[in-house]
């Protein structure tokens, strides 16, 4: 517009069109501007205007245009490096975050807090944790743990994501600051590595120390309840997320309720509460599914399931939760017809854990033969869990002929494993 009243934009001006581009998520604009900054020259000249352009491409993800425009910027600081590291966390490319971070390393720049805060989710999300314990020790020797909440919440994200959930222990009891996301990244890896327990504990601690749950920690210590069935303190959050109207406004906690419930065997309030749900998606209707399932009521997660096919699309998991209905009430004729209907009326492909399931139930019911062809006829390889669910059909039903043909086939895919990651 200003070009039209003869009105030329300067480097301030590019600057705020750029951001605004990356607020409105407008690439097509962005690119007319990258065009224009190109032609007259100045990104040879003007560092924030080749570090704001970087990151309006690397948060938008087109990783490839701000890998471009780096490349062509006349000087490369740890914010510029930082930009594209973080642009290529934010979008799940891990690996090219770490090659990054070598270049830094190898060109003698000394990595920052942000730095330092990208890699180690890029860690965690790969389960890297050499890299990530290296990390820390350069974080401990330059003194920037103690007051730097975003820097230990990534530290304890990182060995809580790795299974080192005592290390994440430590880091939390180090830290002098602590926030709702530390709370959180503890919890979140007690409950992933099923220490059910010690999440419920930290959540009575977080209480104690008058620090306000938020919807992820409520998530969470719902599922801490669910594993372990534990009803009084779910039903303790259903109350108090009930009395702050977070209900209302989150679709999650309310899946993770009618999950609870369901797992708690209270099919009833989670009944109730799935009709109240102001949004039923996909994971409300796997969690009231997946309850019925799990309480033995296989026909009433049946029905459930046509009623959520005429509404909407199941997903993967969805197959998963009503064949594992079926094979748990010997519903053979029922659990073929639901797994054609994965590809020949909903298109989706089927995974390992679908054909482990139909190979569970066929065997359960002694189709031995039957279990052995639908793995022969397997479009993909078959991985332990598949040969695991015929080996123990075969010793329920005496066939010691197929017992060993699938004892042998789980024996060389250990092997494999073994050799691939010997420690």
């Amino acid at each position: 517009k200003h070009k039209d009243e003869g009105v030329f934009p300067n480097p301030v001006s590019f600057l705020c069109a750029l951001k605004a581009c990356g607020i409105v998520r407008d690439i097509e604009q962005c690119e007319e501007i990258h065009a224009e900054i190109s032609r007259q020259g100045l990104l040879r000249t003007n560092v924030q205007l080749g570090s704001t352009l970087l990151d309006v491409y690397a948060k938008l993800g087109f990783l490839d245009k701000a890998q471009d425009v780096f490349e062509k910027l006349q000087v490369r600081n740890i914010v510029s490096w930082n930009i594209l590291i973080s642009g290529y966390v934010q979008h799940g490319l891990f690996h090219e975050a770490l090659n990054c971070f070598k270049q830094v390393q190898n060109q003698g720049l000394s990595p920052n807090s942000v730095t330092f805060v990208c890699i180690l989710k890029a860690c965690g999300c790969i389960r890297l944790l050499e890299l990530g314990e290296e990390i820390h020790a350069d974080v401990r020797k330059l003194g920037l743990l103690e007051n730097d909440a975003l820097l230990g919440n990534a530290l304890i994200d990182m060995y809580a994501r790795c299974g080192v959930v005592d290390k994440a222990q430590r880091v939390f009891e180090e830290i002098r600051v602590k926030d709702i996301v530390s709370w959180n990244s503890l919890i979140t890896g007690y409950v992933q590595h099923g220490l059910n327990d010690d999440a419920l504990k930290c959540f009575k601690q977080m209480q104690d120390e008058n620090v306000s749950p938020d919807v992820i920690t409520f998530t969470c210590i719902l599922k801490a309840c669910s594993n372990i069935s534990c009803i009084q303190i779910g039903e303790a959050i259903h109350t108090e997320v009930h009395e702050q109207g977070l209900l209302e406004k989150e679709v999650v906690l309310g899946t993770a309720l009618v999950d609870m419930y369901g797992k708690c065997g209270a099919m009833e309030k989670a009944q109730k509460l799935f009709e109240k749900l102001k949004v039923q998606n996909v994971a409300s209707w796997n969690s009231i599914i997946g309850g019925y399932a799990q309480q033995g009521l296989s026909m009433d997660s049946l029905m459930l399931f046509d009623c959520m096919r005429n509404n909407m699309m199941p997903d993967l998991i969805t197959f998963i939760v009503v064949l594992y209905a079926c094979n748990h009430s010997g519903l053979v004729c029922e659990a073929c017809h639901v797994f054609d209907l994965m590809s020949s009326l909903f298109g989706l492909t089927p995974t390992t854990d679908h054909y482990a399931c139909v190979v569970d139930v066929l065997g359960r019911v002694g189709l031995l033969e039957e279990a052995v062809n639908a793995i022969r006829w397997m479009p993909i390889q078959p991985d332990a869990e598949v040969w695991i669910s015929l080996l123990g059909a075969c010793r329920n039903h005496g066939n010691a002929i197929l017992d060993e043909y699938a004892f042998q086939h789980v024996v060389e895919i250990q092997c494999i494993y073994m050799a691939l990651f010997p420690f």
